[in-house]
């Protein structure tokens, strides 16, 4: 591991976060591009295992963790939501979970008691690689002690599938996109009565060996083990540090053939390179938690959060529907219940056991909300209270212009603003991050942002929202629109809410058969 500073890791986010017109200098066409990788990951000459397509509509507690459970868990996790005729034909498949242009460059693969598979998600099968039962490798790979959980989940980021449109930025794409599906997963696995617990920490070597990944192109991001919920406490830190050399050194190298496609990252994104290299971890015992520190709370009378439960939602029928919007992405003026999003904001940093921050502390990121339109709420600025749920106005200097046009001026020309509903910004503890990580501190701040933003985009399509994720924003104008006052703290993610129109489109939608 390099220093606790994290030099490179914070060199790669002021580039990737605070000078877009560096970021996007290396930026391809995606149209006629030679680099362009299948459209799905697909390995040859491996035994398959097809997974049923019966699983059920709504997502209920589950006793055991058989085939249909895995089943249910991978088709709402990481399955085919619909498929998009449009214009051009350049998003055609869509999933549970959102990612730039659809390129969906996080791969998932599946440890279970007996073998290891990678995910292939438009047949809904497994793909074997290895067999045996190496859950408890992982287990000390993440320097973690306990009963074996039911089955570990790995996602890795596949650079390739990226990076032959972004170039170097492709690494926040993946670990924003890791952080996504990670978010997904965790409130799938919750629905069906699983305990997942979020690593972003673990040594690199053995898991990247055991899935016969290549560290340069496709690095693992997370591991996730997944309990039933009448296991015992989950997951307890092994006081025996593990290295990496001594793991690897345990299991036999594979080289599954894989159909080659897109470029070579190592060669294609210095860069996305230096900082992936200097984020692997070594040894276990340089593992760490700490809680970031929060922006001062605005010097404004605060609203307080009314009191209105929000309707519970059936996760599978929301996530079945939950869109991006269309690629315009125009708001329609639409007539949305701002008292009801704010109940499910106010909640939505608990709940999730990540090795990110100590036992029983909320997802590290802080949530403003810009108040376009929304009943029941104020237009304007907030930072929404963890503690109380309230909401604090934003007291900004230019108060002549509202709070949309503010965040209006300072993104890139693209979405249209008129008729916005809300916008959601996560900000982040740059600060926390590296000095608690390392340089690995890049992947676990855009990790945990995405694991909130899958649930802000959840929230919004209770309401019968889409949720645009939107990267192209000037940090330092956002960061004066919500009064941060500080440079270390950051707005990693800027998620437009808004009812939307079709676009030039036609959608298919995948469903599943269903089972009584």
């Amino acid at each position: 591991m390099t220093e606790r500073g994290g030099a490179v890791g914070r060199e790669f986010l002021r580039v990737s976060l605070e000078d877009l017109a560096e970021a996007m200098e290396a930026r391809q066409s995606e149209y006629a591009n030679p680099d362009e990788p299948l459209k799905f990951k697909i390995y040859r000459g491996r035994p398959r295992r097809p997974l049923t397509t019966r699983v059920p509509q709504e997502l209920r507690e589950v006793e055991a963790f058989d085939e249909a459970a895995l089943s249910t868990l991978l088709r709402y996790g990481y399955g085919l939501s619909r498929q998009e005729f449009d214009t051009n034909g350049t998003w055609p498949y869509h999933r549970m979970v959102a990612s730039a242009r659809c390129l969906f460059g996080v791969q998932l693969y599946v440890v279970l008691p007996e073998g290891v598979y990678h995910y292939d998600a438009p047949h809904h099968a497994l793909v074997l690689l290895r067999g045996g039962d190496h859950r408890r490798l992982l287990a000390g790979a993440t320097g973690t002690a306990g009963d074996s959980p039911q089955a570990v989940f790995v996602l890795s980021g596949l650079f390739s599938k990226v990076a032959y449109i972004y170039r170097d930025y492709a690494y926040r794409l993946c670990t924003q996109e890791a952080g996504l599906l990670t978010g997904n997963l965790d409130l799938v696995a919750r629905s069906m009565g699983l305990r997942p617990h979020v690593h972003h920490q673990f040594v690199d070597e053995p898991v990247n060996k055991l899935l016969g990944l290549d560290p340069d192109e496709e690095p693992a991001l997370v591991v996730l083990p997944l309990h039933l919920a009448d296991a015992d406490a989950g997951p307890r830190r092994d006081p025996v540090p593990r290295t990496a050399a001594a793991l690897a050194a345990t299991i036999d190298p594979i080289s599954p053939t894989v159909v080659p496609g897109g470029l070579k990252a190592a060669q294609a994104c210095p860069a996305l390179t230096k900082v992936n290299r200097a984020s692997l971890r070594t040894d276990t015992a340089t593992f760490a938690a700490a809680e970031p520190v929060a922006p001062a709370v605005p010097g404004t009378e605060p609203l307080p959060l009314p009191r209105a439960e929000a309707p519970e939602i059936d996760l599978a029928q929301v996530l079945r529907v939950r869109d991006s919007g269309p690629g315009l992405f125009k708001p329609v003026a639409s007539q949305v219940d701002g008292v009801e999003l704010w109940a499910r904001l106010a909640r939505i940093r608990t709940g999730v056991a990540s090795d990110a921050v100590p036992a029983g502390a909320p997802v590290p990121l802080e949530i403003y909300l810009t108040v376009g339109d929304l009943t029941g709420i104020p237009a304007g600025s907030y930072r929404l209270d963890q503690n109380t749920g309230a909401l604090h106005p934003i007291v900004r200097a230019d108060a002549d212009t509202d709070a949309v046009t503010a965040i209006e001026r300072v993104t890139i020309p693209g979405p249209v603003f008129r008729n916005m509903n809300a916008i959601v910004h996560l900000v982040g503890d740059r600060d926390w991050a590296f000095d608690t990580f390392g340089d690995r501190g890049y992947r676990v701040l855009n990790q945990e942002a995405g694991l909130l933003a899958h649930r802000v985009c959840v929230a919004a399509a209770a309401q019968g929202m889409s949720g645009r994720i939107v990267n192209a924003y000037h940090a330092e104008g956002v960061r004066a629109a919500l009064g941060l006052a500080e440079q270390r703290h950051a707005p990693v993610f800027q998620i437009m809410l808004a009812r939307t129109g079709p676009g030039g489109r036609m959608i298919v939608p995948v469903e599943p058969e269903g089972v009584e």
